[in-house]
């Protein structure tokens, strides 16, 4: 039981500080959506990640040199996918707000992390597949409750946003595809399994083996956050705003955006390289504490402040029931 409860710890701890990525967006100051995208980019995908890579141990690098080039060739696509469902989601999350776009996005996100390795015969079967098909429909249930729920809550946009949505109807297909496409991160961990496992049964640690998938990863994702955000940035004369008059608070906010990020990385590389749970469940597990974490946030900071309570009440029973989802997914 110890042997399962520390990995399901590590990442219940990873969830909730990717959850805390996007607090402060709010504090941002005369910065629109694009340059908040481009500069978490580069601490989150950028910096962070490399400082990391730069102290890994010479054991690491000695084996990870020997691993195929298709291996580095996939993770990296799944970073440029990844990357695609990130801005996506950040849309989503700058037009509806944490509590939505966490629950109704990641929600569809954590059955596909959870589906299609299995549909690929990439994992094993659950050891139990009633409570695994439970797990699922509870997820789908709640991610449903949590939509239409939100639906009648208004929200401003946290920042100025490249595109309109001015109605529900207009964001939820942008939110499909962004549950859809930021289900990259877990698939490249899954996909990746067994050459995290081989560098570790050659000595590497659970911490540095991950990197073997974190680093693509994130540097596909950079490949789209950074072109996408400049270009936007450019085509709205917004360029000079990266260092105009608020530069050092908007980037020091960027900053600690990037070490949730990278906090939550190293959490959910370290507990998701130790075999249990699988990799598809371990990135479900992780995703719904990612969903209670930003709906309680979203809560205290009072992003639902124009809900009813009734409204509120329903969408952290909606991220309660992703979680016990998760927790019917690792059922053994």
């Amino acid at each position: 039981m110890r042997n399962q409860a520390g990995p399901l710890f590590l990442l219940a701890a990873s969830g909730f500080f990717q959850a805390a990525f996007a607090l402060p967006v709010r504090h941002l100051r005369q910065w629109r959506w694009e340059q908040m995208w481009v500069a978490q980019s580069v601490t989150a995908n950028l910096l962070f990640p490399l400082s990391w890579a730069a102290l890994a141990p010479a054991a690491f690098w000695s084996q990870a040199a020997h691993l195929p080039r298709s291996h580095w060739i996939a993770a990296y696509a799944w970073g440029l996918i990844w990357g695609m469902g990130g801005a996506a989601w950040g849309l989503t999350m700058t037009r509806l707000g944490m509590a939505f776009s966490n629950s109704f996005v990641f929600g569809v996100t954590t059955m596909t992390g959870a589906l299609l390795p299995l549909a690929v015969n990439v994992v094993e079967s659950p050891p139990r597949p009633t409570l695994f098909a439970a797990g699922l429909a509870l997820c789908v249930l709640t991610t449903v409750l949590i939509g239409v729920l939100r639906r009648h809550g208004g929200q401003d946009p946290l920042l100025p946003m490249p595109a309109l949505f001015h109605s529900y109807r207009a964001i939820v297909p942008v939110a499909l595809f962004a549950g859809f496409s930021s289900a990259g991160y877990g698939l490249a961990f899954t996909f990746s399994f067994t050459h995290i496992r081989a560098l570790m049964a050659g000595g590497v640690s659970q911490l540095s083996a991950s990197l073997v998938v974190v680093l693509p990863v994130y540097l596909g994702a950079a490949s789209v956050a950074i072109p996408l955000g400049a270009l936007v940035a450019a085509r709205s004369h917004g360029l000079p705003l990266f260092l105009g008059r608020h530069a050092t608070w908007n980037w020091s906010l960027a900053a600690v955006m990037g070490l949730c990020a990278t906090v939550s990385a190293v959490l959910y590389g370290f507990a998701g390289s130790a075999g249990h749970p699988s990799p598809n469940v371990s990135f479900g597990v992780f995703i719904s504490f990612l969903v209670l974490g930003s709906n309680v946030m979203g809560l205290s900071t009072g992003e639902l402040r124009g809900c009813s309570r009734w409204v509120s009440a329903g969408m952290l029973f909606g991220a309660g029931g992703l979680v016990a989802g998760a927790w019917l997914l690792n059922a053994r």
